[in-house]
């Protein structure tokens, strides 16, 4: 099989990779040349000019930003050859699968979403979520070749993605970056860095893991993202709930809030976890 990446970032860089050690011929493309040469060049793998790249490829994988997505789908579908399945990889799905159910060429589309980052070694194991358009043959061979290194292949709606992924990733790093901006504003937090809680030490190490990730990401998958403002309401009500309840002082209220988190899941999984959590924060103080 024979695979283009339209994109050189990050992620781009990762599938050029994977794909080129696990599954097939690659090349890598990019609107900044110079980027995807050197991509190119540290992967050990081929660069080619877009055109060059699409119209000999089965597989072309499309690895740009969320707002990008649209325009370089219908341009690649324009020149990619008969037959070749196109997957873009954005992380918000009813505005491109919309712009994929207008394509009228004769190739395959999907739309996938590898619910993981740079940092992931492997595949095994692993989350990917795909909305099918218009698959094929070569959908069918990308299919067995993901199940075959082991990935978790689900196959949804554009919609149910979303809702879906507002809570997994919009509520995620909302949390977490509102967690930063608090830890930013606080001018003892300096001092906090010389002590720790195992629990604050885990938020914490959480929290920086973010900052590993791009900003500019953050951001379309908040503003692309249509239930994301609806679930960053919900937890801006749930904090003023809470300090509703704590500033009361109402002991009763609290206990609720807490019992009925216990509630969404198992005691075994809240054992572990705390016991994850100790064994984590230990190992790093050795």
């Amino acid at each position: 099989m024979k695979i283009a990446v339209i994109g050189a970032g990050v992620m781009g860089q990762w599938l050029a990779n994977f794909f080129g050690q696990n599954v097939g011929d690659v090349v890598i493309s990019d609107i900044d040349i110079e980027k995807a040469k050197s991509a190119a060049a540290e992967l050990k793998i081929k660069f080619r000019k877009t055109e060059e790249a699409v119209t000999n490829a089965d597989l072309i994988l499309v690895a740009v930003p969320i707002s990008k997505t649209v325009e370089v789908v219908k341009s690649i579908a324009k020149i990619a050859k008969k037959g070749a399945l196109i997957a873009d990889i954005a992380s918000v799905k009813e505005e491109v699968v919309e712009a994929l159910n207008e394509i009228k060429e004769d190739v395959e589309l999907v739309s996938i979403h590898p619910l993981f980052g740079q940092g992931a070694k492997a595949i095994k194991g692993k989350d990917l979520l795909v909305i099918p358009v218009r698959p094929g043959e070569n959908y069918k061979m990308f299919k067995k070749e993901m199940s075959r290194l082991g990935a978790k292949i689900t196959e949804i709606k554009a919609d149910e993605h979303d809702k879906m992924m507002a809570i997994v990733q919009c509520l995620t790093h909302f949390t977490l970056l509102t967690y930063l901006n608090t830890l930013r504003s606080l001018k003892e937090f300096e001092k906090t860095k010389e002590i720790e809680t195992p629990m604050f030490a885990s938020l914490s190490n959480l929290a920086r893991a973010v900052l590993a990730g791009n900003s500019e990401v953050y951001r379309e998958l908040q503003t692309h993202n249509r239930y994301a403002k609806i679930i960053r309401s919900r937890l801006i009500e749930s904090c003023k709930e809470l300090d509703k309840i704590f500033s009361a002082r109402d002991v009763m209220g609290a206990n609720k809030i807490f019992e009925e988190a216990m509630g969404f899941f198992e005691l075994s999984s809240i054992q572990k976890s705390y016991a994850e959590m100790y064994k984590n924060f230990e190992e790093g103080l050795d």
